[in-house]
């Protein structure tokens, strides 16, 4: 049975209901009070640590022995991989500063890095540098990225290269270097990755006895080169010279075809006086009239 809410009831209510307005109401400025005053002394307990640092920095001159106190991976790299880094400079020829009472606690790189002496020092302020020189503290292991001004930088410390490229144009000298050389400084690719080889029997330092990377289709070669090598592009001469008689066909092509490709000779070269004006006029001093082919000579 519901027993229906007396006047008397709806006294107690609202009685209650003020009586927890009036406690809200005095406690609340309290609170507020108490964490202005918690917020005060947390400014000045860190105002007097921050003081008692200053002081202490005042008083105490780093040493490189403290860095690796709170620094743990940038010590690791200096001993890592440091190279000149670790061996000719310290943490506080670098850092000269350290916060709270000093600024300069990131060095630019031209601090020791002279613009005015080196072409590669003057490409640009620090974010430059790092785009290549990832860690100052390992400043070698070089990330190079595949960006169009990427040759103006590798040209800097490689002019003979740039010079290379422009003197002997080739499809190689329309890329860029990393093409060749990608991400990590001083990688290689071999030139069998986009090149066919002439012959199934060449590896890639067989490229290298007649191409030059740089300058590619300026081919050179050595004085011993075995014949199979120009038989790769030229077959069929290569046969004709392999099954010839004569004294030709025990030659090494580059006896003729001396050094540079292509190389063509002339027969008074190496054959002077063999032959009497008389006969050598009546053939305008055409050898091949008679000889034909010097791979295969028919008399």
């Amino acid at each position: 049975m519901i027993r229906k809410a007396s006047s008397n009831d709806s006294v107690a209510r609202i009685i209650c209901f003020l009586l927890v307005v009036t406690i809200w109401a005095f406690v609340l400025p309290l609170s507020v009070e108490a964490a202005q005053i918690s917020a005060a002394e947390s400014t000045a307990q860190l105002r007097a640590a921050t003081n008692k640092i200053l002081a202490l920095d005042a008083t105490h001159k780093l040493l490189n022995t403290d860095c690796i106190k709170c620094h743990k991976s940038e010590p690791a790299d200096i001993k890592r991989a440091g190279g000149k880094h670790r061996t000719e400079v310290t943490c506080l020829d670098c850092h000269i500063d350290h916060l709270p009472s000093g600024t300069k606690t990131i060095p630019q790189c031209s601090m020791c890095h002279d613009p005015a002496k080196q072409a590669h020092f003057a490409l640009g302020a620090r974010s430059v540098c790092l785009k290549c020189h990832r860690n100052p503290h390992t400043p070698l292991n070089i990330t190079i990225p595949n960006k169009h001004w990427v040759n103006k930088a590798c040209e800097t410390c490689h002019p003979e290269k740039g010079k290379e490229f422009k003197k002997y144009p080739s499809k190689h000298s329309q890329k860029n270097c990393t093409f060749c050389h990608p991400r990590k400084h001083k990688r290689i690719e071999r030139c069998l990755q986009c090149h066919k080889p002439h012959a199934p029997f060449m590896v890639f330092k067989d490229c290298l006895r007649c191409h030059k990377p740089h300058s590619p289709l300026n081919i050179h070669y050595a004085s011993n080169i075995p014949n199979k090598y120009c038989g790769a592009c030229h077959t069929d001469i290569f046969k004709l010279l392999s099954k010839s008689k004569a004294k030709h066909g025990k030659f090494k092509c580059a006896f003729c075809h001396k050094n540079k490709h292509p190389t063509v000779p002339k027969c008074q070269d190496c054959h002077q006086n063999i032959h009497s004006e008389t006969i050598l006029s009546r053939f305008n001093n055409d050898c091949l009239k008679c000889h034909r082919d010097p791979h295969n000579l028919l008399i």
